[in-house]
């Protein structure tokens, strides 16, 4: 439980900021929740796309993800919907096609060093 305290504690120190930036904090919040969770995983799902297609389809697959991550952390674990546990699922969403993306990205490239 340390390291959300940590994450908490750091948010806590960062969001005054954006509290004086209301237009930052809507971009911000706009591009976290509509867009990059779907993004990151068309970048492995869809490699064939164009830069509209990957947009148009990077926005629902956001909604569809996040809505159902949310919910399915309440329901099925009883996590508290609240605005840290939400930040935390859209990121590891987020987070979790971006690494196997990483390493085809380095292996294409002839970077990566498997053991």
């Amino acid at each position: 439980m340390d390291f959300i305290n940590m994450i908490k504690q750091a948010l806590d120190f960062s969001l005054p900021f954006l509290e004086q930036v209301p237009f930052l904090r809507a971009f911000l919040g706009l591009l976290l929740v509509f867009f990059l969770p779907g993004f990151a995983w068309t970048l492995i799902f869809f490699r064939q796309l164009t830069v509209i297609e990957r947009a148009v389809l990077s926005f629902g697959l956001s909604i569809a993800l996040v809505t159902l991550a949310v919910c399915a952390l309440n329901l099925l674990l009883g996590v508290r919907i609240s605005g840290l546990n939400t930040l935390l699922a859209i990121v590891v969403i987020t987070v979790i096609p971006v690494i196997p993306y990483s390493i085809l990205r380095l292996r294409k490239a002839g970077k990566f060093v498997s053991l």
